[in-house]
C-alpha cells in the first residue's frame, strides 16, 4: 500500500514549487518513517498499544473556600504558635502588675539547738567568781514563727512602667496574630485556586483527548475507503498519544496542588482534600486610586497596630529604667513568735517604711537606658521598613488585578476563535479540503485557549486574594 501510494506520488513532486516539494517530501517522510517505526517495535499501530489508564487521584473530602479558612485557623501551627504568644504575653503582665500588689511573705523554723556561752577577746567579763571552765548546756527545742507584710509606695514608675509596656506587649501579640491569620488567609486563597486551576487544566486535557480521538475515530472511517491517507491515521494516533500524556500530566499536577492546599491549611497531605467551585468576586476597593488603597492598608493592617504597640512599650521601658535612679519607698509590717514551746511563744510585731536607693551600680541603669533608646529606633526603622513593603504589595496586588482582569476577558476572545477554528476546520477536513495537520493545529490552539483561559481565572483570583491580604482583610 505505501509503495503504490509513493509510486503515484513521486512524479508530482517535481512539478511542485520547492516549498511544496519540501513539505511533500516531509509527508512522504512520515509516511514510510512512523509506520516502520511501529513495525521495529514489534507494534502493528499505535491504535494497538496498550490503553494508558487515568491517573487515580487521592480519595478526599471536597471543601469549600471558607470551610478551608476555618480549618486554618484552627490548626495551622502558625496560628497556634501566634496564640501561644498572646498567652505568654498576657501571663507577663501579671507579673509585671505583681509587684503594685502587697506582698505577704509566712516563716516558720525549729532548731534543736544549745545556747553555751563563748567569750571574745574584749568583751565583757562574766560577772561569776568561779575559775572552772563552763559547763555544756543541754540541747533545747527554738520554734520560730513570723510572717511580714510590704506594700510598695512610690519608685518613680520603674514599677507602672513596666507593668504598662507590658500591656502593650500583650496587645502588640494580639495584632500580630491577627497578621498571622491574614497571611494564613492568603496563602490558602492561594493554595486552593491553584488547585481549582488545576483540576480546570484536568477537564481542559480531558476534552483535548476526547477531541482528538473523535478525530480518529473518524480518520479510521475515512483510511479504509482511500478517501484518507494512512499518514493521516498515524498523526491522529499520535495526537491521541499525546493527548493521554497531557491529561495524565495534568492529574499529577493536580494532586500535588491538592498536597499543597493541605499544607497551606496545617494539614498532612495524606488528608486529601479538594476544592470545591468556590470564587472569588470582585474586592470593593479594586478600582480605587492607589494612594486610597495605600491609605486603607496602612490603616487597617494588624502590622502597623502591632507596631504602634511596640513602640509604646518600648517607649514605657524607658521611663521605667530612667526611674530606676531615683529611690524607692514601701511600707512594711512583721509578726514574729519566738519560744522553746508551740504553745508558750513569745509574741512580737512591728511596723516601718523602708527607702531603698542603690547610689552606684557600675553603670547599670545607664546602660539599660541607651539599650532600651536603641532597641525604639530599631523598632521605628522596621516600621518604615513595612511601610515601604505595603506600599509595594498594594501597588503590585492592584496593578496585578487589573491586568488579569484584561488578561480574562483577551483569553474568553481568544477562546471563542479557536471553537471556531476548529469547527471550520473539522468542516473542511471532512469534506476533503483541510488537512489532518490543520485538524491538528486548530485542536492545539482550542487547548491552549482553553489552558489560557483558566489560568487567567487563577491569575485574577490571585491577584485579589493577594489584594485582600495586602490591605489587611480577612
Amino acid at each position: 500500500m505505501y509503495t503504490s501510494w509513493l509510486s503515484n506520488s513521486i512524479p508530482d513532486i517535481k512539478s511542485l514549487s520547492s516549498t511544496h516539494r519540501r513539505r511533500r517530501v516531509l509527508c512522504l517522510g512520515l509516511a514510510l518513517g512512523i509506520p516502520l517505526a511501529y513495525k521495529l517495535a514489534g507494534v502493528a499501530s499505535a491504535a494497538e498499544l496498550p490503553p494508558v489508564g487515568t491517573l487515580v487521584l487521592p480519595a478526599g473530602k471536597t471543601i469549600t473556600l471558607a470551610e478551608a479558612i476555618e480549618l486554618a485557623l484552627r490548626s495551622h501551627p502558625s496560628e497556634q504558635q501566634a496564640r501561644a504568644n498572646l498567652d505568654v504575653a498576657a501571663a507577663r503582665v501579671e507579673e509585671s502588675r505583681a509587684g503594685y500588689l502587697p506582698q505577704v511573705t509566712a516563716t516558720g523554723q525549729y532548731q534543736r539547738t544549745t545556747g553555751n556561752f563563748a567569750a571574745r577577746p574584749g568583751a565583757l567579763p562574766q560577772t561569776t567568781t568561779s575559775t572552772q571552765p563552763p559547763s555544756w548546756t543541754p540541747a533545747y527545742n527554738y520554734f520560730t514563727l513570723g510572717a511580714t507584710a510590704s506594700q510598695l509606695i512610690y519608685d518613680f514608675g520603674q514599677t507602672s512602667g513596666r507593668w504598662r509596656s507590658s500591656e502593650s506587649v500583650e496587645a502588640s501579640a494580639a495584632s500580630s496574630e491577627r497578621a498571622t491569620q491574614v497571611q494564613i488567609i492568603a496563602n490558602v486563597r492561594k493554595a486552593y485556586f491553584q488547585a481549582r486551576a488545576q483540576r480546570d487544566l484536568v477537564e481542559v486535557a480531558a476534552n483535548a483527548l476526547a477531541n482528538q480521538q473523535k478525530h480518529l475515530e473518524q480518520i479510521e472511517g475515512l483510511v479504509p475507503h482511500g478517501m484518507r491517507p494512512e499518514i493521516d491515521r498515524v498523526t491522529a494516533e499520535t495526537n491521541v498519544a499525546n493527548a493521554r500524556v497531557q491529561l495524565i500530566s495534568a492529574q499529577n499536577t493536580y494532586a500535588v496542588a491538592c498536597a499543597a492546599l493541605d499544607q497551606a491549611i496545617g494539614l498532612s497531605a495524606a488528608e486529601g482534600h479538594q476544592p470545591d467551585n468556590d470564587e472569588i468576586g470582585p474586592v470593593p476597593e479594586e478600582n480605587a486610586p492607589f494612594e486610597k488603597l495605600l491609605d486603607m492598608a496602612l490603616h487597617d493592617r494588624p502590622e502597623m497596630a502591632a507596631f504602634a504597640e511596640q513602640r509604646k512599650a518600648q517607649e514605657q521601658i524607658i521611663s521605667a529604667n530612667l526611674g530606676a535612679y531615683g529611690p524607692s519607698l514601701a511600707a512594711q509590717a512583721g509578726l514574729t513568735a519566738l519560744g522553746q514551746q508551740l504553745d508558750n511563744l513569745a509574741p512580737n510585731w512591728w511596723v516601718g517604711v523602708l527607702l531603698n536607693w542603690p547610689l552606684l551600680q557600675g553603670g547599670l541603669v545607664s546602660g539599660q537606658v541607651r539599650e532600651a533608646r536603641a532597641t525604639l529606633r530599631s523598632i521605628q526603622a522596621q516600621e518604615d521598613a513595612f511601610r515601604l513593603s505595603v506600599r509595594v504589595d498594594v501597588e503590585q496586588a492592584s496593578l496585578a488585578v487589573q491586568a488579569a482582569r484584561a488578561t480574562l476577558a483577551a483569553a474568553d476572545l481568544a477562546r471563542e476563535n479557536a471553537r471556531k477554528q476548529l469547527a471550520l476546520a473539522e468542516a473542511r477536513y471532512t469534506v476533503g479540503m483541510g488537512s489532518v495537520i490543520e485538524l491538528g493545529d486548530s485542536q492545539v490552539t482550542l487547548t491552549q485557549a482553553e489552558g489560557q483561559v483558566v489560568n487567567a481565572r487563577f491569575t485574577l483570583a490571585s491577584a485579589r486574594a493577594a489584594l485582600l491580604g495586602a490591605l489587611g482583610r480577612r
